[in-house]
Order: C-alpha cells, then sequence, then structure tokens
C-alpha cells in the first residue's frame, strides 16, 4: 500500500499547532512531506515557470495541478482532518466539510517582484502553507506577519470595513516602508521544503518579501473555512482577498 501523501497528525501534535499559531503566530508540521513527491512537484513547478519565460505563475483550483502531489494533498484524509481539527481546536467551533480554496504560486523575474509586500487578510480562517522551492541565496521571499490582529467579524460587512481600511494606497505605503525600513517589527517566517505551516490568515496581516529575479519562490496554499461563505453581501460584492 502507498503511504498517504500526509501523514496522520494525533491531536497531541495539532494542539501543539494551534497553540504556536496563538502564541507565535504559526504552527509547523515538520518534515511531512515525502522527498520523491517533493522533487516531481519541484520539477511540474520549475516546468511551468519555465513555461512563460521564468516570470511570475498562478495556478488556481485542483484541476490546475491534476495528476500532482497538491491535487493528492486537498483530497488526503490525514491533511482534511488535520486542518478541520485545527480550526476546532482554535475557534471552537466544528469544521465545515467544505473543500479547499488552493492556490500555487510561483514568483520569479520581474513580475514577481510585483507581487511581493502587498498585505492583506485571507478570506479563510486556517491558511495552510506548502513551501515548494525557496531561494538559497539572496532575497528568500519570507512571509511577513502581524499575527491575529483581529478576531473573526460577526457579519462580512465589518470583514469588509477591515479590508477597506487595509487595502489603500496609505496604509499599504506605511506597511512597505516598515517592512522595508526595519521600522515595524514583523513575525517573519522563513519556510523550508518538506515542512507545512499554519496560520490565521483571516486574523492576521500578512505578504511575502521579494526574491531574487533569477531565483524561484514557489507556494501552495489552503485556505479552509470561510466563515462568510453564506453572506448575500459578499456575493453581492465579489470581493475576495489576494492570495499570499
Amino acid at each position: 500500500m502507498a503511504e498517504p501523501v500526509f501523514p496522520y497528525l494525533p491531536d497531541s501534535v495539532l494542539a501543539r499547532i494551534v497553540e504556536d499559531m496563538h502564541r507565535n503566530g504559526f504552527g509547523v508540521a515538520y518534515d511531512c512531506i515525502d522527498p520523491a513527491r517533493l522533487a516531481a512537484l519541484q520539477d511540474f513547478v520549475a516546468g511551468k515557470i519555465a513555461g512563460v519565460g521564468g516570470e511570475y505563475v498562478a495556478l488556481t483550483g485542483r484541476g490546475a495541478v491534476s495528476g500532482t502531489m497538491l491535487e493528492a494533498l486537498s483530497l488526503s484524509p490525514e491533511f482534511n482532518r488535520a486542518c478541520r481539527t485545527i480550526y476546532r481546536m482554535g475557534t471552537g467551533r466544528v469544521g465545515p466539510d467544505v473543500p479547499f480554496y488552493q492556490v500555487l504560486r510561483g514568483l520569479s523575474g520581474k513580475t514577481g517582484e510585483k507581487h511581493a509586500y502587498f498585505f492583506h487578510y485571507d478570506s479563510y480562517v486556517i491558511t495552510a502553507l506548502v513551501p515548494i522551492l525557496m531561494p538559497s541565496v539572496g532575497k528568500a521571499g519570507d512571509l511577513i506577519m502581524f499575527p491575529n490582529l483581529r478576531g473573526i467579524r460577526k457579519t462580512y460587512l465589518a470583514n469588509l470595513l477591515d479590508k477597506v481600511l487595509l487595502d489603500n494606497r496609505l496604509t499599504q505605503i506605511v506597511l512597505r516602508w516598515g517592512a522595508t525600513s526595519g521600522r515595524l517589527r514583523f513575525t517573519r517566517l522563513r519556510m523550508k521544503p518538506g515542512n507545512v505551516y499554519f496560520f490565521w490568515g483571516y486574523r492576521s496581516v500578512h505578504a511575502n518579501e521579494p526574491c531574487d529575479r533569477d531565483q524561484i519562490r514557489a507556494t501552495a496554499l489552503f485556505h479552509y473555512g470561510n466563515p462568510h461563505a453564506d453572506s448575500w453581501v459578499r456575493r453581492l460584492t465579489s470581493r475576495e482577498a489576494p492570495v499570499d
């Protein structure tokens, strides 16, 4: 029998991850991606980036990564259980039986730089971040965040107001200046392929730093648990947060 794409994590490990998410901003499942599967995924991503001349790529949805480890991970009972248990432990609510909103991003070249320092809240409670390729020299494209700044809003309108206050030119300029000057103290996450990182994407202001143009920073994002999925205001405005 083939090994599962994601290991079974006991509740004690998941509780430690949740505690780290609360205390440090993120929790880590260490060395949980098989090296052979990771190598095949790295080849897949490198091929996609080479196909667009070494520039930025973004693939959204399970169908866009059909046949890869990322499709298998989204369907993995062990991975789904881990995310739902983290949700329950962290929020006190039963995790919804819904699929992930998943995105694969590859930052490289000049266009990759344009996707750095865009600070945002996610639309989903949990973000599971799977690093695929990380630069080993120069700028590494680290994730930076102000963790757990807000609670889960009771209404979509309150959530929308948060996003409007954050997603405007002045706020973005101040946060970018704070990041590049070192005047603001962010929590920094330097990722290692093979690990999976969990954080409260809905609650945390976050962005990625740039990587050098000749390098590749590739991550897969699995977003879980949209608290406003049934909001008619959300459906009317169709406003979603950008991906990490």
